[in-house]
């Protein structure tokens, strides 16, 4: 596993909670698809309906999102935007032809991430789902492990760049000189890229990208850390409660109706 997708997915988890990273951004993806993690990478293994006699037909329900919003972050420090209207001066003192967005990092290993107009379709019956999964579970059909996703971010354009040094950049240019200045919220506006200096990774305004997912599991509520005599010295992330719930040396429920299917990253 690369550190670019490491360091991309996990920065993507902090900023989004229960959102984590499609790795890579545009990789083929489907609600039903089901998995193990890495990590906060998810490693698609197969998918419901196809694998599974249990999903058959139209068991699995399906909401396409109507609304769409603007997602986007940029990593804490190192990271600097700048979006030059249509005429404004360049460094050389010369109006530009056209709008630009220019990107400067002085950290590496910095983010900067946008995803214009963005909808997010779910799963709609996920109770129902959860229900026929702890069947499965108890017929050792099904792994507490696998995630399954239940929810997809398509976005209507997609601006990724990783930092590969202290001083690095990127910049795009409008793709039209009627265009005053590039709205990063607004999928429609037209930029190419114009040239970078040490990026790491980027996508460039992609448009239609699957570039984020939900996942649930069946998941342990922990009952037993409420007992004194075994409570965590340190919080743990979510990670690290995978790993746990999911290890063949460590008994967390005392039975399989014990367990829930829940969103991961809820927690």
């Amino acid at each position: 596993m690369s550190n670019i997708a490491k360091l991309y997915s996990n920065e993507l988890k902090k900023n989004f909670k229960i959102f984590y990273a499609n790795w890579e951004p545009g990789g083929p993806i489907k609600l039903g698809d089901y998995g193990v993690m890495n990590g906060n990478i998810f490693i698609p293994m197969g998918n419901l309906k196809q694998d599974f006699e249990e999903f058959q037909g139209d068991v699995i329900k399906i909401i396409l999102d109507s609304k769409k919003d603007h997602k986007s972050f940029k990593s804490e420090k190192g990271v600097d935007v700048n979006l030059k209207s249509k005429g404004s001066l360049d460094a050389s003192g010369v109006p530009l032809a056209k709008a630009e967005l220019e990107i400067k990092f002085s950290s590496k290993d910095s983010i900067f991430f946008n995803a214009a107009e963005c909808v997010t379709n779910r799963i709609s019956n996920k109770a129902e789902i959860g229900k026929i999964l702890k069947i499965m579970l108890k017929e050792n059909k099904w792994k507490k492990k696998y995630c399954v996703v239940t929810d997809i971010v398509k976005a209507g354009k997609t601006i990724i760049a990783i930092s590969e040094s202290n001083s690095s950049g990127i910049s795009f240019k409008a793709s039209s000189d009627e265009i005053e200045s590039i709205n990063l919220a607004d999928a429609s506006v037209g930029f190419d890229f114009k040239s970078e200096s040490s990026i790491g990774y980027r996508v460039d305004g992609v448009e239609g990208l699957d570039i984020m997912i939900g996942l649930s599991k069946i998941k342990n509520p922990f009952p037993w850390w409420n007992e004194p005599i075994f409570e965590p010295k340190f919080k743990m992330n979510e990670s690290m409660i995978y790993d746990i719930e999911n290890s063949e040396e460590i008994i967390t429920e005392a039975s399989i109706d014990d367990l829930y299917f829940g969103q991961m990253g809820m927690d």
